[in-house]
């Protein structure tokens, strides 16, 4: 009877983890943004660890006379943008889930898009968030088998 009631558990612990796989993957996408968002507001660096390019003169001229910082590139004035990034769940089913993090609004659209020739796309994960990520995800998925 004890296989029978561990056959049983263990076939409940993967219906668990089925039914919240997606919001499990949401949660780590939004940690990652939060990543993303943090290394570039605090540091202006890119997903590989390298200073995004720098403000033109008129862009650090501008910025100065508003107050901004202009010692790198934050992509930060009214906040909007980094507001409007996030995770969206774009597909779920047969076991696998897909997310994307992105501006959640057209304008933050637009600057990312504008901004990807001369800086890159600026939502890449650096592999020091990724790992995170992964761990994180790892140590929810053995919380579940009470490991």
């Amino acid at each position: 009877m004890a296989f029978e009631a561990e056959i049983q558990r263990i076939q409940q612990i993967k219906s668990d983890l089925l039914r919240t796989q997606a919001q499990r993957l949401l949660a780590i996408a939004f940690n990652v943004s939060a990543l993303i968002k943090l290394r570039i507001q605090t540091t202006g660096e890119n997903s590989q660890n390298q200073k995004l390019p720098y403000y033109t003169p008129f862009t650090v001229k501008s910025r100065k006379a508003k107050g901004y910082q202009v010692g790198y590139v934050d992509y930060t004035q009214t906040g909007q943008l980094w507001a409007s990034v996030g995770p969206r769940l774009i597909s779920e089913g047969d076991g696998l889930c897909k997310v994307v993090i992105e501006s959640r609004n057209q304008r933050g659209k637009d600057i990312l898009t504008k901004a990807e020739p001369k800086r890159g796309n600026l939502l890449l994960a650096s592999d020091e968030e990724l790992k995170i990520a992964q761990e994180s995800y790892t140590r929810g998925i053995e919380n579940v088998l009470n490991f």
